[in-house]
């Protein structure tokens, strides 16, 4: 009886251990990729989302750009943290055009009033002298007077005012061919003066003062 026990032991026993080896050539190996959950999403990234959209032109900066190709248009501009008054932005213009830019590192303002014809032109010019600059400062035809303590061009015409500013000095004749070209425009009244210094005249394309 007790040989037949131990033979049974035995029988069970081997039939254990044939178990055991069948299992460990069975056994999955796993990876890190079978354990982690998988991203099922596309992260392709292209190009144009990681770069941030620059600015884009209004069609007066691009024909700016067009005569001067180096110009940029920063959002920082020292020129904007100016307080200005412009007496044309209420008198009804027809339209306007405006911007800021930088040329050789040196910032620049520009703004041009288009009105319906001439005496709403002559108005909003006479009403701007009036009342020019930041402090309202009264300037009259012809009267040599400090206007503003940065350089600016102005030039009015029967339906158009454009005014040029700069930190630094404004040479007429240079901006003049090159924001007016060629074109033979009527120029009722031509102002320059440099930074911090006095007005200089000119009527009808006449200088009334020395340069």
């Amino acid at each position: 009886m007790n040989g037949q026990i131990k033979s049974w032991v035995l029988i069970l026993i081997l039939t254990l251990l044939g178990t055991s080896c069948n299992s460990d050539k069975d056994v999955e190996i796993l990876t890190s990729e079978d354990i982690l959950p998988q991203a099922q999403g596309n992260y392709e990234y292209q190009e144009d989302t990681l770069i941030s959209e620059s600015k884009s032109l209004t069609l007066f900066e691009q024909n700016l750009q067009q005569l001067f190709p180096e110009l940029e248009f920063p959002e920082n501009n020292i020129l904007k943290e100016r307080n200005m008054l412009f007496m044309p932005d209420r008198l009804g213009y027809k339209n306007k055009e405006e911007t800021y830019f930088i040329k050789d590192s040196i910032p620049f303002h520009i703004i041009e009033w288009q009105f319906e014809d001439s005496v709403k032109t002559v108005n909003a010019f006479y009403n701007w002298l009036d009342c020019f600059n930041h402090d309202c400062r009264s300037i009259r035809l012809d009267e040599e007077k400090n206007g503003s303590k940065e350089a600016f061009l102005i030039w009015v015409s029967d339906q158009n005012i454009t005014y040029l500013s700069s930190s630094k000095s404004l040479k007429l004749k240079s901006w003049q061919e090159v924001l007016f070209g060629e074109e033979n425009e009527k120029w009722n009244y031509i102002l320059q003066q440099a930074p911090h210094g006095r007005i200089k005249w000119i009527h009808n394309g006449l200088k009334v003062v020395k340069e």
